[in-house]
């Protein structure tokens, strides 16, 4: 007999990048929504508590009415297996898929996973509640569903959530928080409003950007503050997209006496919406790691893209940010529309030009309703089909997926070997010094450790000791109860 319950699922995505274990922060918002509105819900992560034959005992004995999945499109052919297994092993459960996966590809989701009995696209805060409450799915926004006869229909646009602080930030009370690094993630805004012609966001959260009150930010830093955590993630796409709020959070960061906290905007900030003055308000708030996408040197190829920034604003940027003495990382993409050779050469002179933690030069992955892809589709110019990369191939994986007219696939392959190895030597000694730096930090404010033995626990852990025994070992040796501290890499 089943439940009125939910079991919110977390996908899983083998051999990549993503196992490594973050919080997954949307569907701790679909949680926390859930508790607010009394739904009795579990939560079930397949990369941290276990794999299927697990997750089939699970819901064997939880008995949910409904199963929500969370997916990406990496690996999407597995997580339908997955799916596809749930629905014969659980016939009667109602399937609601959900991630950045259904609102790329909609209706199409649904016609290859015959599993799926309801998409959600883009936000699923509200969408979530009118299906637990049977409201008829002809009248709910911003779903695919399939009908009895098997039709699958996609309804209208949903509007999307302006007030986001009317959402609950996640407190993960349903996940088992122990199995994740000691970081929390937290989104700020949704939405970019730019028009990049790589970028899936718009498809995903909306152009139209939305952003939470200063007050309600501190609110969520301030709660794992006094449960002792000190480590924070801004997962945003244009989180300084308004200056003032990015002020105004920092004000409130300093009004409620939050020091010692280590924020790291790690998705990336705009360059051209920072300032010195922007920059070290930042600084004394706890921001200590900022990535941007410079994307390309080259003014032409910035054009090409529609980025929307100069390279002259973006070199300002990221000059200032290193003399504040941030970690600065820097993402670049290889194989955009016009790019050539030389133009790949000056991006990786542009990074060694400047005392940065690292940087990134990604292949360039066409998704399915960005300008880029209806360009490659006009030209035929795929060279691996969408259906086979957008399944297994990662941006760092040097496998060009299609052809430009500048640059030949050797040349293309060539580039990626040459910045990598380029950038390596660059960073890796000033990237070891800073990691080392965090990792004694967090000896500090999490185990109480200090001095000599944290240099030992910090040496073994870099000489890749096992993460576990590392903890374990801080653990026994804990010596005190210092109050957590913040000073400066040097």
């Amino acid at each position: 007999m089943l439940t009125g319950r939910i079991l919110l699922i977390n996908a899983e995505y083998p051999g990549s990048h993503y196992d490594y274990l973050n919080l997954p922060v949307g569907l701790g918002y679909i949680s926390e929504t859930l508790t607010s509105n009394g739904i009795e819900h579990g939560i079930f992560d397949l990369g941290v508590d276990g794999g299927y034959r697990k997750l089939k005992r699970f819901i064997s004995s939880f008995r949910p009415r409904f199963i929500g999945y969370s997916l990406m499109s990496f690996r999407y052919k597995y997580n339908y297996s997955i799916l596809n297994a749930l629905k014969s092993d659980f016939p009667e459960v109602k399937i609601i898929a959900g991630g950045p996966h259904i609102s790329t590809f909609k209706k199409s989701a649904l016609t290859d996973c015959q599993a799926i009995d309801i998409g959600v696209m883009m936000e699923g805060e509200k969408t979530i509640i009118d299906i637990y409450k049977e409201k008829p799915l002809g009248e709910i926004a911003g779903i695919i569903y399939r009908k009895e006869d098997g039709d699958i229909i996609q309804t209208g646009q949903q509007d999307l959530i302006d007030d986001l602080d009317e959402i609950p930030f996640p407190k993960y009370e349903k996940f088992d928080i122990g199995n994740y690094p000691k970081i929390i993630p937290i989104v700020t805004s949704r939405g970019c409003p730019y028009q990049c012609i790589f970028c899936p966001i718009g498809s995903v959260m909306g152009k139209k950007f939305r952003a939470r009150g200063a007050a309600n930010i501190a609110d969520e830093i301030g709660f794992w503050y006094k449960n002792g955590f000190r480590d924070f993630s801004i997962a945003d796409d244009v989180f300084n997209f308004i200056e003032k709020r990015v002020y105004d959070i920092c004000d409130e960061i300093g009004r409620r006496q939050l020091s010692g906290i280590r924020i790291r905007c790690g998705n990336g900030i705009r360059a051209d919406k920072v300032n010195g003055k922007l920059l070290e308000r930042m600084k004394d708030a706890g921001f200590y790691c900022l990535a941007f996408g410079v994307e390309s040197a080259s003014n032409k190829v910035l054009m090409n893209i529609k980025k929307g920034e100069t390279i002259e604003r973006i070199e300002e940027a990221v000059r200032e940010a290193c003399r504040l003495g941030f970690w600065v990382e820097l993402f670049f993409l290889i194989g955009s529309p016009g790019e050539t050779w030389s133009d790949i050469q000056e991006s990786v002179r542009f990074a060694l030009k400047f005392p940065i933690y690292d940087a990134q030069f990604y292949n360039l992955i066409p998704f399915p309703s960005t300008e880029l892809y209806n360009w490659i589709e006009k030209e035929s110019r795929f060279i691996i089909s969408p259906e086979v990369y957008l399944d297994g191939i990662m941006h760092h994986i040097n496998k060009p997926l299609f052809s430009t007219p500048e640059l030949t696939l050797q040349e293309r392959k060539s580039a990626f070997q040459y910045a990598k190895r380029m950038i390596w030597k660059h960073t890796k000694a000033r990237k070891l010094k800073f990691e080392k730096w965090l990792s004694k930090q967090k000896l500090h404010d999490y185990y109480h450790i200090d001095g000599l033995l944290a240099d030992l626990i910090t040496l073994l852990y870099h000489q890749k000791w096992s993460a576990k025994l590392i903890k374990f070992f801080a653990f026994l040796l804990n010596i005190g109860n210092k109050a957590p501290r913040h000073t400066e890499p040097t």
